[in-house]
């Protein structure tokens, strides 16, 4: 009986720790596979990339597609990076150097977040003089493989154009595709204040040396403090142009632009409510 029950535990034992390998190999890797992985990648930037000087950063295991991604930089390159994917045996799955360098993506990248960055530093300064939950700058990329579609900027600048590596001028850059977003709470929603807004925010960023292309200013009253109701009103500008912001006229400019933000949410809206009561249906 005794030694029944020792077989017994064995084996429950035995199971134990093939479950757990198997639980930690889905979820971790293994060394094995790790190292094969890491071979096929060395091979890869030998045979073709041997004129490059790409390094294996790191090559880490992912459970959402059970297998291993080698991350690859060039020293010298800024815009070089680009990753591969591999099975747990070792082979290449794909790799996404015309995907991320060649098309230009790393280079738009780059030079998104140096705007990104410039475009903080002035929401964030203590010189900034409203109270914003959401803001951020972008520089507008578009590819000509992509489907064209209505909220594609017709201003964007396409990143097969752009230069491998090469310094650009955000400033100029912005000047054609910069876009600003910025959501503020004030308790005086109106488009008075959201013009005087959009005056203001022109001259910080003329100040600071960062040109945008349009903006899109959301206005609203803030959140209270405890249960109670939030008022209701919402002022908003969608892609306004930097050109017409202006004193003369600009408060009816802002007044036609609220009411075309009305319309297009109300059409979007309506868009889904038929799309909803189709699927039902």
């Amino acid at each position: 009986m005794k030694k029944t029950k020792k077989i017994v535990a064995l084996i429950l034992a035995a199971l134990l720790i093939v479950g757990v390998g198997i639980f930690a190999n889905g979820v971790v890797g293994n060394p094995v596979s790790k190292c094969l992985a890491t071979n096929t990648a060395k091979s890869r930037l030998a045979e073709v990339y041997a004129d490059k000087d790409y390094e294996i950063e790191r090559v880490t295991f992912s459970f959402k597609d059970g297998g291993y991604h080698a991350f690859i930089k060039s020293p010298s390159s800024p815009d070089s990076e680009f990753s591969m994917s591999l099975t747990m045996g070792g082979k290449l799955r794909w790799d996404s150097y015309e995907d991320r360098v060649l098309s230009g993506e790393n280079t738009a990248a780059r030079i998104n977040k140096e705007y990104r960055a410039a475009t903080e530093a002035i929401f964030t300064s203590p010189a900034f003089p409203y109270y914003s939950h959401i803001e951020f700058g972008d520089i507008e990329f578009n590819s000509r493989e992509w489907d064209v579609t209505e909220d594609t900027p017709a201003y964007a600048l396409f990143t097969e154009d752009l230069v491998l590596d090469q310094v650009y001028d955000i400033r100029e850059l912005g000047k054609t595709a910069g876009h600003l977003v910025l959501y503020i709470y004030d308790e005086d929603v109106s488009v008075e204040k959201a013009a005087e807004i959009l005056l203001e925010v022109k001259h910080l960023m003329d100040a600071g040396g960062v040109s945008f292309h349009v903006i899109d200013l959301v206005l609203e009253y803030p959140k209270p403090i405890d249960d109670s109701p939030r008022k209701e009103g919402r002022v908003e500008t969608m892609e306004f142009l930097y050109d017409d912001i202006y004193e003369e006229g600009l408060v009816e400019r802002v007044a036609a632009a609220n009411e075309a933000a009305i319309a297009h949410h109300a059409k979007r809206d309506a868009e889904k409510e038929k799309e909803i009561s189709g699927v039902v249906k």
